[in-house]
């Protein structure tokens, strides 16, 4: 099952010099980033209610798997999606 927040639930994320997350604090526990597997941006609608993202598919130290993006508008980091 996978769990959605379509429009991204807030995160803390440390992060490097290239924006690459490190690691994140969700819902109160901070998760370390073990590995990246993707990571795109999307920049779409421009023309209304722009959407520019930077998103990241990482796996934890925890045993999370997820997907967390940087608004590349506001520089705010979300968690979108939650594999289980």
């Amino acid at each position: 099952m996978t769990y959605l927040w379509p429009q991204g639930d807030p995160i803390t994320v440390v992060f490097d010099g290239l924006y690459t997350p490190q690691q994140f604090t969700w819902q109160g526990q901070t998760h370390r980033v073990k590995q990246m597997t993707k990571r795109w941006r999307v920049d779409q609608g421009w023309w209304q209610q722009r959407v520019w993202r930077e998103y990241f598919k990482v796996s934890t130290g925890t045993g999370l798997l997820v997907v967390i993006y940087r608004d590349l508008l506001t520089g705010h980091w979300y968690l979108q999606r939650l594999y289980d």
